[in-house]
């Protein structure tokens, strides 16, 4: 028997749009509660991380 190596087909675009938006805000709120506790270095990671998947579901949105 023979296997197939095609690529995994992507998810639909919607569903990628709606999984970066929802990372970007939990790393965003992930964030702030950080700040709120004075873990500075903590909280720009986690703001770095959060624009990352909020710049991403834009880029997929196509609003560059």
């Amino acid at each position: 028997m023979t296997r197939s190596f095609l690529p995994k087909p992507k998810r639909p675009l919607g569903e990628r749009i709606e999984d970066a938006e929802e990372r970007g805000n939990r790393y965003l709120a992930d964030a702030n509660e950080a700040a709120e506790k004075g873990q500075r270095a903590k909280a720009e990671k986690l703001y770095d991380k959060g624009q990352f998947w909020l710049d991403r579901a834009n880029k997929l949105r196509g609003w560059n």
